[in-house]
């Protein structure tokens, strides 16, 4: 079963040069746009460049205590993933430059992206998905309802300008949130700029609501869209895709297919499978079904709900939730007390897999405590 680490150890010695950018490479810097670069990569384009090799030495140098960011299952792999290409003759000469990183709690705003630029003509933009803040969990549920959502608008803005400072033609891609980024910036920009989008690779992230789908800029960019499924997709899943998909093969189950670091390859192309599990089928058909029930008012209440109880602890990034379980616990009753019997099943539900699912640093203990309030009588749940 091999994956990104092993592409990297027997295919790091072949240059751009020698064999072309292919969907591995995609998804090796889809991940590497998690790496926080500040005051190493600079904000400018073109002149202002860092090589990956330098990059990685000078985030080398800072990481001698590993911040909690990089202390949770998935994103703890990232620097090594970038030590590992920065060894490689692949990887080591690319260029990076254009970092952003924006958080705003208050506006539920969580933005990143990166340029790695292969060669003076030919780039890729990296978005990156969902990091560990909560700003950036909560923007991903306001997907579900909001026509668009801050980092959607930020990507739009800072494609237009990655263009016009250089040239050459572009990739686009990203992981999770991130892939959803790279097809929604790409289809709000004018034709001249579209035109010099070669592909745009979407890894595990989320569709778009049916108006994003049936409009022009969309439908330009259609058959440019690689959309990329572990077989067991949850995230990928959610609301709609206007373009064909293709499942991958992944070494975990479930939803923690989620993470790329499981995904198999061969060679310089993934493993494919037929189609999805039954599982992902069935719990994708509920999700949908339920989200079809609501309204966007209703949608916009249940995230507001939902997030109003995690928040309530103080904690700012998943990596803080444990420290704060009795005070999550509160909230959760004085949330539910105002909602009808389904939509407290379903946020009690959400919370679990939040939990559950998003840190696995957060052992079952969490769940437990959460459990018990709900087993008595006054607050259980029908």
């Amino acid at each position: 079963m091999l994956n990104l680490f092993d592409y990297l150890e027997w295919r790091g010695d072949l240059s751009f040069a020698r064999d072309s950018f292919n969907e591995v490479d995609n998804l090796i810097m889809s991940v590497l746009a998690y790496v926080k670069f500040e005051e190493i990569v600079p904000l400018e384009t073109g002149v202002g460049t860092i090589p990956l090799l330098k990059a990685a030495e000078r985030l080398r140098e800072t990481m001698e205590e590993p911040s909690s960011f990089y202390s949770i299952p998935f994103f703890n792999q990232i620097p090594k993933l970038l030590f590992k290409a920065a060894e490689s003759k692949r990887f080591r000469d690319i260029k990076l430059s254009g970092y952003v990183n924006q958080i705003d709690y208050e506006q539920s705003k969580q933005f990143s992206a990166v340029v790695f630029s292969i060669n003076s003509k030919l780039h890729f933009i990296a978005f990156r998905g969902t990091d560990d803040s909560l700003a950036g969990w909560k923007e991903d549920f306001q997907m579900s309802f909001m026509e668009e959502v801050q980092a959607q608008n930020q990507a739009v803005i800072y494609l237009e300008r990655i263009l016009s400072n250089l040239a050459g033609d572009f990739y686009l891609g990203g992981h999770s949130k991130g892939g959803n980024l790279a097809v929604y910036a790409a289809s709000h920009e004018p034709k001249n700029i579209q035109d010099r989008i070669i592909g745009i690779y979407n890894n595990e992230g989320p569709g778009f609501q049916t108006n994003i789908i049936q409009s022009e800029g969309y439908q330009s960019i259609l058959g440019k869209i690689s959309t990329l499924i572990p077989k067991s997709s949850v995230v990928g899943m959610l609301l709609e895709h206007g373009e064909e998909y293709r499942v991958v093969s992944s070494s975990e189950t479930g939803i923690v297919q989620h993470n790329p670091f499981s995904w198999e390859v061969k060679g310089r192309n993934f493993v494919y499978e037929k189609g999805l599990t039954k599982d992902s089928l069935n719990i994708n058909k509920v999700l949908r079904a339920w989200l079809n029930q609501l309204s966007m008012e209703e949608r916009a209440q249940f995230v507001d709900a939902l997030f109003d109880i995690i928040q309530a602890t103080g904690a700012k990034t998943i990596g803080e939730l444990s420290k704060e379980k009795l005070a999550l616990a509160n909230s959760m009753i004085k949330t539910y007390k105002n909602m009808d019997t389904l939509t407290q099943s379903h946020l009690k539900n959400s919370v679990e897999i939040f939990f559950k699912e998003s840190q696995k640093v957060i052992k079952n203990s969490i769940n437990e405590d959460i459990n018990s309030l709900f087993s008595k009588k006054r607050f259980r749940l029908k």
